[in-house]
């Protein structure tokens, strides 16, 4: 299949640890003797992840900051908190992989700008352990703890907010990792989308008791880490917020009436619709070679090639998904005792093949794994002379398909 719910786009739900990383940059400046007020910012941003791809984030901080702090003194930590809110799509790549809880943490970039001063930094957050939901939208609690700074020269501070780092864990109900990743944690970046104000909070600076250091630096009591999260560009999407799936085929075919199997090799690429939980695909198969005996003795073979009647279409089923398969196949050569008895290229059948093929209990979008079904071949055409004799044992219901997918 081709592009998550991942492949990205998976596993998306991570990006609610951001969430308590913007709160964190709010309380970068500490409260002093003068009363906090209560400070909620909305922010939007887009985070890339495997599976689902870019996927949307909005966060929402709430805390208490002071309106006014002194020069000289230690700001102190303060506690913070903050809620995200990661979309259904998101939610819809962790159950495709079989995550049932989200845990990890993330890393906040802020700027505090201050008189003789600009100082970027690095906030460390804790993601709540989080229940997944079957479907729709998903909250997630996180908080931490903020630095503590002194500043030295009386003014504004202003507090921006600007993007976040992840890196979280899905789990499954039995607490093993899914394996998105070789170590089952997603590192995901999160750009916030352009034209918001991220400004948190502007404080006022009054000149206070102790007399200012000479230098224009402020101490850091609680030292960040100043180096800004890497940010990538988005993973690009299908329009519509679709997934791109890719995977090789390999298995057999076993056909009823001639009491044969054929090799079968090729590809199948996939747009997914994650909120609908529907594809549509491209099947490429191969050509193929069987040998067969008539009436169980009298020995022939044919070439075989399978070619896709239209778009193939199907659901996404839990962790795998159910195809609707349509084809038309031709004998592009059949022999007999080694004798050619039809070289028609266009010799094949009258109507399509069609199979209801599901993907096995083990399945994974993330790997690939077995899909199954079975069909019906019809008469034949354009089978030269011979055309009634070999569509009599051509013909046939119960053909067998088993196939292995392997995530490309």
């Amino acid at each position: 299949m081709s592009h998550p719910r991942g492949k990205k786009k998976t596993v998306a739900a991570a990006a609610a640890a951001g969430a308590a990383g913007l709160a964190a940059t709010a309380l970068l400046v500490g409260a002093q003797t003068s009363a906090a007020d209560p400070i909620s910012l909305t922010l939007n941003y887009h985070c890339t992840f495997p599976l689902v791809g870019s996927q949307s984030l909005k966060v929402v901080i709430n805390t208490d900051l002071p309106t006014t702090v002194n020069t000289g003194q230690p700001t102190g930590a303060f506690d913070i908190k903050a809620v995200s809110t990661i979309n259904a799509d998101t939610v819809s790549g962790l159950s495709l992989i079989g995550a049932t809880t989200l845990e990890g943490s993330a890393t906040a970039s802020a700027t505090v700008a201050a008189p003789s001063l600009n100082l970027p930094v690095s906030v460390p957050i804790t993601l709540d352990k989080t229940n997944i939901p079957a479907s729709g939208e998903m909250n997630i609690n996180a908080s931490g703890k903020t630095p503590s700074l002194t500043f030295t020269q009386p003014g504004q501070a202003k507090i921006t907010v600007g993007d976040l780092n992840l890196k979280v864990t899905p789990r499954k109900a039995d607490g093993s990792v899914t394996g998105i990743t070789p170590d089952g944690t997603i590192d995901a970046p999160c750009t916030q989308d352009s034209g918001q104000n991220n400004t948190l909070a502007t404080i006022t600076i009054n000149g206070g008791t102790t007399p200012p250091p000479t230098s224009t630096t402020p101490p850091v009591t609680t030292p960040p880490v100043t180096t800004p999260p890497v940010t990538t560009p988005p993973t690009t999407t299908p329009p519509g917020g679709g997934l791109k799936y890719s995977f090789g085929i390999s298995g057999q075919t076993a056909l009823k009436s001639l009491g044969s199997t054929a090799p079968i090799t090729g590809s199948f690429d996939a747009d997914v619709d994650l909120s609908a939980k529907t594809f549509t695909g491209n099947l490429q198969l191969n050509p193929t070679h069987t040998d067969f005996k008539l009436f169980g003795f009298l020995q022939g073979s044919s070439d075989v090639k399978v070619v896709q009647h239209g778009p193939q279409t199907g659901e996404l089923v839990g962790t795998g998904f159910k195809a609707h398969i349509k084809f038309d196949t031709f004998l592009t050569t059949v022999n007999l005792f080694g004798i050619p008895i039809s070289t028609d290229p266009k010799c094949g059948t009258v109507s399509p093949s069609t199979s209801e093929m599901t993907t096995g209990p083990d399945f994974d979008l993330l790997k690939g794994g077995k899909l199954s079904g079975t069909y019906s071949l019809s008469a034949l055409q354009n089978c030269g002379s011979f055309n009634d004799i070999i569509s009599a044992f051509a013909k046939s219901d119960g053909n067998s398909l088993n196939l292995v997918l392997t995530k490309k």
